[in-house]
Parts: C-alpha cells; structure tokens; sequence
C-alpha cells in the first residue's frame, strides 16, 4: 500500500482496499470491511474508473447484505446492475441481478426474486451462446457461474406454486451441451430456452413411449423434488425433506447431494477376491487417478445395503404409488447417476426392476431430439464386435503398466459374432486404429474391454511395435472422450460392457464420460456400467441380454430379462446383475436381414 501511494498509482491502491475489505468480510469484520470498500470506491470515482467502481458498488452491497442492512445492500446492488449495463458488462450484470434476486429471498420477498432471476438466466444464455462451438468451455461456464442460480430459481418456483415452469428449468441445466451436440449431428434445433414464451410441450414428450412414466429428479442440500409425468400428459410434483444422520468417521451431517455422490464409490472396484475384473485402473502395477484407493478398496457389504436401503427410502417410497407403468424413464440429478436404480427396493424387499423396466435419459430435451432424428440418420445394419484387445505393457497415467488379458471377454464377443454372423475384433486385431475406422458406419458397436475408472475411457491395443520401440503410449491405445466426439456415429446401440464406462466428472451439465461422448457423437442409445465387472458374470449377462435383443424385443426389455435371468441363476449380488443402465431410446432391431444364423 505504501509504495503504491508513494508512486502515486492511485488504480492499484483502490485494488489494495478492495483485497483489504474482502478478506476482513471473509473473516466477518463488516465494519472495516466497509471502511476499506468505501476507500476504494472514493478513489475510483475519483479517477474515473468504472470497472472499479462497478465492483466496489457490488462489494458494498454484499457487504451491508451480511449485515442484514437490506435497504443500503439494494442501493449498491442497483447502482452496480445499472453501471454494469452502461458499460456492457454482461458478466456482472448476470451477477447482480443474482445478487439481488438472494437479497430480495432473504427479506421473504420471493416473487421479487424469482423477477430478478428471470433476466439473469436469460443474460445467462446469452452468454453461453458465445461459447457455443467449445463443450468442455460451455460444461465450465454452467459450473463456476450457472449452477447456484438455476437450482435458485428451479426452488423458488416450486416453492410459490409454479412447479411445471420449475421444471422447465431443471431442464435448462440438464445435459445442456450434450444436447447442442446432439442438435449439429442431428442437423435440428434445440427447443427450450431461457424465454418462458418456449416453455411448452414438454409432457408431450412422454406421451411417445409406450407405456411409461417419467420420474424427474433434483436434489437439493437435505430435500429431493420429484415430477413424474405420465403417458397422459398429467404431471405430478411433490417435495421430500430429509434430514440424514451424522457420518460415523467425520461425525458431520453430510449435504444429501454429497451423500449420494459418495454413497456407491465402493462399488468402482470389485473386492479383492474378484480380482478378475474389466477395470483399467485393477491392473498390475496400476494406482488409482485419484487418491482414495483404500476407501475404493475397503469394500463393506454391509455398507452397500445400507446405502441401497436409504435410497429406497428417500427415492422410491415417496413416488411408489405413482409409478406403476411396465418402463419407468429416470431423468436424475447429476449427483444420482451413480446410484443403481434397479437395486433399489420397496418396504417388503422387492426390487424396483423385478416390476417395471427402467431407462436412464440425461434430460428430456435429448430424449426428444433422438425422437425427432431424421429416419434415415441410424444405420440399420452392420455391426462392431469388439472383445479382449491385447493392450500389453504400455504406459498408462506416466507409468509402465502391463494390461492382462480378459478371456471372458474374448468369449462374449466370439459369442454375439456368432450370433450376428459378424466377425468381431480380438486380440491383437482389436487395435484403436480399426476401431475408429469401422464405428461410423455400423448399427450396433459392442465394446467388451479394459475401462477407466476415472471417465470410462476404453483400452484397446496399440499398433504393436517391435522389440526396440518405444512403449506405446495413451494416445496409441485409448479410446478417449475427444476420439468418439470426433466421429460421426449412426449407431442405434452402443453397448460398453466395459469397468465404469458409465462414469464421468460429475457436472451440473450431468456425468462427463466415455457415455455421454457416444450418445453426443449421434449414438441413439448406450449401455454402460456403473462400476467394476466381473469378467465371468458379465459374459453370462452378455449372452442373455443379446439372446432376448436377438428375438427382436427391445434393448430395454432384454435389459430387464437379462438382470431377472442373472438373480435367478447363481449371479444374486448386486454387484453382478445390476450394474448396467440404457441411456437413451429404447432401440429394436430387426436382425432379419442380416445374414445370421438361426438362433441358438
């Protein structure tokens, strides 16, 4: 501060005041906060600098709102909003109408907040219309400014009578990118925006699939909200509060959409005994990508039940009664996808998918643009088999790994080449570069490999060098997020029998993995894990699940006869018959023309 007075830099002393006022606000001493803040903001008039004295009026006003001082904070707030919009800040002019619409909230007023709020998730738009052609800038833009005012307004809504328009919002959130990308390949326009004026038809969605519901889910800090939309048209809503016990280590009360980000990470590898499991990441010489492998490691069954138990209590009793069609299609929040729906089980302990098949959709957004995909778009022939690359030693995560083989693996898909009279990739042939140059074209991909615990990424074998070449590294072996999003895919089904390749980062924009990469590069529907595979029960899961798609009944319904075949014969844990999901439609083929054989 001295030398920047001595120098007379007058700019960078109010930059000073203003660090000053917000670390003593951090430590909750608001009234020097204010004198730095004022400081500041004299100096910035002074000099005539806006952009200062826009971020003063906005330090301000938060300042006198910690102090409950709300007439003082709505001053400065206004002051900001008004500044922001002369000098065409958008950015800041999004943040204080947020700002304001919280102090309006915090005075009871609620239809003046949800007022301010409805401009700034339009300036919201707005903005990430700029950053439209870049996914992984708009997933960062919704992340670090967009989560906290759509979940906001979404609540608000709800709370003051306007459930349906609260969904409309959800919506704005859910798999937003994903389903831009899903427009370009598709050639459509998206539908929804920020515009209440397009806020319509969404039930009309639902009223496409046969015989279904759809559950629609968002968690908040200790309450979960639900909207069920029948094939009618009818939409039902209705809030759970939850107040959660205290963790038994930490001895703190857990946030429930923390609770269910955490609830089934002992399930991403498979216990010791089962060894013999599809991840990337239970390889020799393989650490985890993060740092926690002793509570992946540290496997209770115990634990699992009772995480199984109280997510039936919190999901499905209070909608129970209101689902009773034979396919029920999950809409989840971002912090639900890990959690297997088809384990959860009412009060006398009969599953959830023992009644009713279930369907997983990122939002309701990208289940109608696959319903609305030119007819043409999907390949109706032509298939990808996919089983055992030969990865070899490699250098994976900067380290030398040696990648062990999968013979359960090679033995499924020996099995659905045989049943589709397609000769699959195995071994040494299933090289990433056949991959890539056989996916665009077919209508059904299956992946039976090595996957990443991380995002699901897949391994596949290098181009085997000879003896005194280099190690082949992750670029020459690994099907990655950024290889799929470069293709152009016409496959009505993606199956990745693959360790996690259901998993993701988990986003407000929903769960960023290898999934979520199939389905935005045109994929109509993928079927993904959740979690680690046993290589031997996944192979007999395998073998049911395509005999049933084989005789032409649907992915979802052979899904559904394949967990029901797996708990009656020898395969009842959890962890073997219900770790894959469909995303997506709810895809048939007519194996008809193809040249197969007859079924066995």
């Amino acid at each position: 501060m001295a030398v920047r007075e001595g120098i007379g830099d007058k700019s960078g002393e109010a930059a000073e005041y203003r660090h000053l006022g917000l670390i003593s606000c951090k430590r909750g001493e608001y009234d020097k906060a204010l004198e730095y803040f004022k400081k500041a903001l004299g100096i910035y008039m002074k000099i005539g600098e806006r952009e200062g004295l826009l971020a003063s009026y906005s330090d301000l006003g938060f300042c006198f709102q910690s102090q409950s001082k709300y007439d003082m904070a709505e001053e400065y707030l206004k002051q900001a909003l008004l500044l922001s919009r002369d000098i065409g800040n958008n950015l800041k002019e999004f943040q204080c109408l947020c700002h304001l619409s919280v102090l309006k909230a915090s005075q009871c007023n609620l239809e003046k907040a949800i007022l301010h709020l409805f401009p700034a998730i339009q300036k919201f738009d707005n903005l990430r219309g700029f950053l439209q052609e870049n996914d992984q800038f708009q997933i960062s833009f919704l992340e670090e400014h967009g989560t906290f005012p759509y979940k906001f307004l979404s609540w608000l809504l709800s709370s003051t009578g306007k459930s349906q328009d609260a969904l409309y919002v959800e919506e704005l959130t859910r798999a937003r990118g994903l389903a831009d990308l899903m427009a370009a390949r598709y050639s459509v326009q998206e539908q929804i925006s920020s515009d209440p004026q397009s806020w319509c038809g969404i039930q009309g969605i639902i009223t496409k699939e046969a015989e279904c519901a759809c559950l629609y889910i968002s968690v908040g800090q200790n309450d979960v909200r639900f909207w069920i939309i029948k094939a009618t048209g009818a939409i039902q809503f209705l809030e759970k509060k939850v107040n959660l016990d205290q963790n038994k280590v930490t001895g703190i009360v857990p946030e429930l959409d923390e609770f269910f980000k955490e609830a089934f990470r002992s399930q991403a590898i498979l216990p010791e005994e089962n060894c013999e499991d599809r991840s990337l990441d239970d390889t020799e010489l393989t650490s985890l990508p993060y740092d926690n492998r002793s509570v992946l490691r540290d496997y209770d069954a115990k634990d699992f039940k009772t995480s199984l138990d109280l997510c039936s209590k919190i999901i499905i009793a209070p909608v129970a009664s209101l689902l009773k069609q034979p396919e029920i299609i999950i809409v989840p929040d971002s912090c639900v996808y890990q959690v297997p729906f088809t384990a959860l089980a009412d009060e006398a302990g009969k599953y959830l998918s023992e009644t009713c098949r279930i369907r997983i959709v990122p939002s309701l957004t990208t289940l109608k643009l696959v319903q609305d995909s030119p007819p043409d778009y999907h390949s109706q022939t032509g298939a990808l088999i996919v089983g055992d690359p030969v990865v070899g030693e490699v250098i994976y995560e900067g380290r030398r790994r040696n990648i062990t083989a999968l013979p359960c693996a090679r033995k499924e898909a020996e099995m659905i080449g045989r049943l589709l009279g397609v000769t699959p990739l195995i071994g040494y042939s299933a090289t990433k570069l056949s991959v890539l140059q056989t996916i665009n074209s077919v209508s059904l991909i299956h992946i039976a490999a090595h996957g990443n615990a991380e995002r699901g990424e897949i391994a596949l074998s290098p181009k085997h060098p000879f003896p005194l070449s280099p190690l082949p590294r992750e670029g020459d072996y690994l099907l990655t997020m950024a290889d799929i999003s470069k293709t152009r895919l016409r496959a009505k089904l993606v199956v990745l029998s693959c360790c996690h390749s259901a998993r993701g980062h988990i986003r407000t924009e929903g769960v960023i993995g290898i999934a979520r990469a199939f389905l935005g590069a045109g994929a109509r529907s993928v079927l993904a894990a959740r979690w680690a595979l046993d290589d031997t029960a996944t192979e007999q899961f395998m073998t049911c699940f395509y005999r049933h798609l084989f005789r032409g009944e649907s992915v979802s319904e052979s899904l559904h006869k394949a967990r029901k075949w797996m708990r009656n014969n020898g395969f009842d844990k959890v962890s073997q018959w219900a770790p894959f999901m469909i995303m997506g439609d709810n895809v048939k083929f007519d194996f008809g023309n193809w040249p197969v054989p007859s079924v066995p």
